[in-house]
């Protein structure tokens, strides 16, 4: 008699923290096919789903030490899954916002008939640049998290990956297409700010003391975002709220933290 779980033995070992880690790859990847359809809503409905997968993101640790678990890859299991959320997630949505493909190719050398005609768009070179500065920049991070022990630290060395997407969807819920804003200025400030997540800055956890501000900080910004989705103009009051929050987290904490102030 066949045995099927037996055959299907890999399924039997996920635990509850393997279910919250899969539900935001999950969500992360359905972000993913938001922006791919590329309309305002869906850029909006695709910036909703990312703090989503924040504050599951941050419960499967917890899950983990009450549950436990049957196997030993779940922070590997837990990278991939981040690495779909908040590396490929967000540079694809940089991409998508600040792309603009009624300017031409960034660079093209060639013409139709393959001629030499090198041109360029300073704008795209900018959009795609930051992308893929996002995408690169936190596979690395993530990478060196599994195999390093900043699980086990009382902060974050660098900006974490989740932080740099609450960035790149606090700013670009405002200063994007969706709002018929187009600058270079924003994507080149993203694609700076990625550059903190290979510092060594100290960065709170959402634990102890941080847990219930930082996940303030998320709600509020999802309240903004859905707002905004519903076109009220209340978002617009909301949304420097979010900013703030996040500016406390991005530069105010990692100062605190770096004079002793939580020790």
């Amino acid at each position: 008699m066949i045995n099927l779980k037996q055959i299907f033995r890999p399924l039997t070992l996920i635990s509850y923290a393997d279910m919250a880690t899969l539900l935001s790859a999950s969500l992360g990847f359905l972000a993913i096919t938001y922006m791919i359809d590329g309309n305002e809503k869906s850029y909006i409905v695709a910036m909703l789903i990312l703090p989503l997968c924040a504050i599951i993101d941050g419960m499967d640790g917890a899950l983990a030490r009450k549950f436990g678990t049957k196997h030993h890859y779940g922070k590997y299991l837990d990278s991939i899954s981040d690495s779909i959320c908040f590396g490929i997630a967000p540079s694809i949505l940089v991409y998508s916002l600040y792309y603009d493909l009624d300017k031409g190719p960034a660079i093209d050398i060639f013409d139709d008939n393959f001629d030499v005609n090198f041109r360029y768009n300073i704008d795209n070179i900018v959009a795609i640049s930051s992308a893929l500065l996002i995408a690169i920049l936190s596979i690395i991070r993530l990478a060196n998290f599994t195999i390093g022990v900043q699980g086990s630290n009382e902060y974050f060395s660098g900006l974490p990956s989740p932080g740099l997407t609450m960035f790149i969807v606090v700013i670009s819920i405002k200063y994007s297409q969706i709002n018929d804003f187009n600058s270079s200025i924003v994507p080149f400030s993203i694609g700076l700010v990625s550059l903190l997540t290979a510092s060594t800055i100290p960065y709170a956890k959402a634990r102890k003391q941080f847990k219930f501000p930082i996940l303030f900080g998320l709600i509020v910004l999802i309240i903004t975002i859905v707002l905004r989705y519903l076109e009220q103009a209340l978002w617009l009051i909301v949304w420097p709220l979010a900013l703030l929050l996040y500016l406390v987290y991005f530069l105010v904490l990692p100062l605190l933290i770096l004079n002793n102030y939580f020790d």
